[in-house]
């Protein structure tokens, strides 16, 4: 299966910008690749993932794939110049009145965390750097009150970071529960990073009551939502079956056969229980329902029963308070003028 450039460009770009149209956000290219291998458009391999970003590179530089239709969140830029605002002109008294009203209506010095009511707090980790504010985004979509952090992560996160991680968990209330939802690949390496960032976090915190849950890529997502699990090329399987991890993955997979009716016609019908899905391939070719995977994973830990009767009603309150505060700072304000 070869398609030639021109038409691998524009089947690339009507799937990118129909993405962006939908979802406000570009793509990754591993996102993509992972689309056009499910409309047959490329095979799953590393020389057609190579092909591919030399290919829409090129396109780009020629001004015929628009650049912001694909995304790299890992490389951080800062800018640092600093500049400095002087007046130029007097205020007049109109201009001053003015920004005092303004201020006196957005003035405020007490805010409301719907999760302070709550019994837990959630941190979702994500094991994809490039996917980071993609989740953060689709997260302020689908979930109007947050969540405690967004960690990324990078494979076996280091020790600085986990340090990091720990020292922010200590700072959750000893009356609320810290719940970690894990985002990541589900493959040898992917599968083993969930047990290590565990162990060591829970090693370095003095949290004992930790709970931790991945939320994607799991093996009923992958047999619920038809997500491409097999790679196609030699190479890749060779790959996976050099990692130190893989014994031990497969054997926890056949065990899971055993007990499982979903992975087990999962390894029926691919033939195969060699299983890897990237979690690039779930935001790519699922994005609502990974939208609603997130939605339900944070949901679960939200009390809406709390929220309806504590927190709503001290919002109210609050509400009914700052009102009162505002007339009556506006009329100092004019008494002040006369």
């Amino acid at each position: 299966m070869t398609v030639k450039k021109n038409q691998l460009i524009e089947i690339a770009r009507q799937e990118a910008e129909g993405y962006y149209n939908k979802h406000g956000t570009s793509l990754t290219l591993r996102g993509l690749f992972y689309i056009l291998v499910s409309k047959n458009v490329i095979p799953n391999t590393v020389n057609a993932y190579k092909r591919l970003s030399a290919v829409l590179a090129e396109a780009r530089y020629n001004g015929v794939f628009p650049w912001h239709l694909l995304r790299d969140s890992t490389r951080r830029f800062h800018y640092l110049e600093t500049s400095t605002n002087y007046p130029t002109r007097p205020l007049t008294a109109e201009e001053m009145r003015r920004i005092i009203e303004d201020y006196i209506r957005s003035y405020t010095n007490v805010s409301v965390n719907p999760w302070d009511d709550q019994n837990c707090r959630i941190i979702v980790v994500v094991e994809k750097e490039a996917l980071g504010d993609l989740v953060t985004r689709f997260i302020e979509e689908v979930w109007e009150h947050g969540v405690y952090q967004v960690r990324v992560i990078r494979g076996y996160d280091s020790a600085t970071d986990l340090h990091d991680l720990a020292n922010a968990i200590s700072y959750i209330p000893e009356s609320q529960i810290p719940v970690v939802l894990q985002l990541g690949d589900f493959d040898p390496s992917g599968e083993d990073i969930v047990r290590d960032f565990r162990e060591r976090l829970m090693m370095l915190s003095h949290r004992r009551d930790i709970v931790f849950e991945k939320v994607a890529v799991t093996i009923d997502q992958i047999a619920s939502l038809q997500l491409p699990c097999r790679p196609e090329s030699i190479e890749e399987l060779e790959k996976m079956r050099r990692d130190p991890r893989y014994e031990n993955y497969m054997r926890r997979l056949r065990e899971e056969a055993e007990r499982n009716e979903i992975v087990r016609r999962l390894i029926e019908i691919y033939g195969s229980s060699e299983i890897r899905v990237e979690l690039d391939a779930l935001v790519a070719l699922r994005a609502d329902d990974f939208k609603q995977i997130l939605r339900r994973a944070i949901e679960k830990y939200f009390d809406t029963n709390v929220y309806n009767t504590v927190t709503q009603r001290r919002i109210q309150e609050l509400r009914e308070q700052a009102e009162r505060v505002r007339r009556e700072s506006l009329e100092n304000l004019r008494n002040l003028g006369s």
